[in-house]
């Protein structure tokens, strides 16, 4: 168990990082990626964390601090966190097709109007993929239980609440007022509860004029 602990914590380690960091670079520099394309920018950034992961890799030890054990309260409570993650993440692929997925339409100059997912989950909340993130990292972790990854997912978290702004920031860009009025009605990570949840998302306000 022990090994297989540190083994799951050095795929956090080398996996975790990138891939906050290639959201953070792509949503606040869109416009700058469009330009280019999406090979290059695939290309650019796969080359960047390849080095990062190398890098951290190197620094596993380190980065993952002291061992706190196998600590079986934890882990099960991070295996129905995981599971939860789970079943939001296939809920959320329902809604999205592989090139949103990999997130094509911000990085195409001709798919960068895209398509303004509202249904399903996005009925809930409009980014349930980081509420993926947000809860089955945070299982994972606690499965794991080093000291050092505790530490790696804060951070992580509050980079991926910046991610959040600067996205929120480009679909707008992209959608102006339909966005704007989605943005009113749904929240961004945490769902409304009760029967005015029910009622904001079967009967949304009509548009202003």
């Amino acid at each position: 168990m022990d090994r297989t602990r540190m083994i799951l914590g050095v795929l956090l380690v080398v996996s975790l990082p990138p891939a906050v960091l290639f959201w953070l670079l792509i949503h606040p520099f869109a416009r700058f990626w469009r330009g280019i394309g999406p090979r290059r920018t695939y290309m650019t950034s796969g080359a960047l964390f390849v080095l990062l992961g190398i890098a951290l890799f190197r620094l596993r030890t380190t980065i993952m601090g002291p061992d706190l054990g196998t600590n079986w309260a934890l882990f099960f409570v991070g295996c129905i966190l995981y599971l939860i993650s789970a079943r939001i993440s296939v809920l959320t692929r329902r809604q999205l097709d592989n090139r949103t997925f990999a997130g094509v339409p911000e990085i195409s100059p001709e798919e960068s109007k895209g398509v303004l997912l509202q249904e399903g989950i996005y009925k809930v909340v409009r980014h349930p993929r980081y509420l993926a993130v947000v809860i089955g990292i945070a299982g994972f972790t606690m499965v794991v239980n080093y000291l050092g990854l505790y530490l790696l997912y804060l951070g992580s978290m509050a980079a991926l609440l910046l991610v959040v702004i600067f996205e929120e920031r480009e679909l707008e860009d992209r959608f102006g007022r339909e966005y704007t009025e989605y943005r009113s009605r749904v929240p961004a990570l945490l769902p409304r509860i009760g029967s005015k949840a029910r009622d904001a998302s079967l009967h949304p306000k009509p548009p202003t004029t």
